[in-house]
């Protein structure tokens, strides 16, 4: 089995002292963690606090749901990501880990990708998870089915599919030859 890579963590001071070139992608700040086995970014209640919404009075203060339900909304977006690209999702990951795009740096990167993250979990807060029921679409006046709701991403904030866009990531084309050898490393 390989080894798991283990991300950095930095705190804001180091962040603000360190050149981009001296930091290591992915990495775990307060605002973003950063799951090895996953491999993917996971909001912190951090990052909702910074943009005003306290997610714990949202979850009646109980830890173990606000876990999950973070993890929860990073898995919206990357399974969004790899719904709505032509790429393997372990080249899509690698990229995001990574920070890959040209014209933008790794660190401008991660934190256009933060925005994500915290539009979207605002997004769910506010709208809740069609897909998690079926029912009546009040506005097409219609009964809809779970299938429906998923393959038109009614979950997914309209400003985060526009950020995951204008990132690369929802690109129908394939990364896959162009970066799929730097996704078999162990470095993310």
């Amino acid at each position: 089995m390989p080894k798991l890579y283990k991300a950095p963590e930095y705190t804001e001071d180091e962040i603000e002292a360190m050149q981009e070139d001296e930091m290591s992608f992915p990495y775990t700040d307060k605002y973003m963690r950063y799951d090895s086995v996953k491999r993917q970014y996971v909001p912190t209640e951090e990052l909702l606090l910074k943009h005003g919404v306290d997610f714990n009075k949202y979850l009646l203060n109980d830890p173990v749901k606000v876990a999950e339900e973070l993890e929860y909304i990073s898995d919206q977006i990357y399974t969004y990501i790899a719904k709505r690209s032509g790429s393997n999702s372990n080249v899509l990951k690698w990229i995001i880990a990574k920070g890959v795009r040209r014209g933008m740096t790794p660190f401008r990167f991660r934190t256009a990708f933060e925005e994500a993250m915290w539009k979207q979990a605002i997004f769910y807060l506010n709208n809740g998870d069609p897909t998690k029921n079926t029912g009546l679409d009040l506005e097409q006046k219609q009964w809809l089915n779970k299938d429906v709701l998923e393959n038109e991403d009614r979950q997914i904030d309209p400003r985060v599919k526009v950020l995951l866009m204008n990132l690369g990531l929802t690109w129908l084309g394939s990364y896959d030859d162009w970066f799929g050898g730097f996704a078999l490393s162990e470095d993310w």
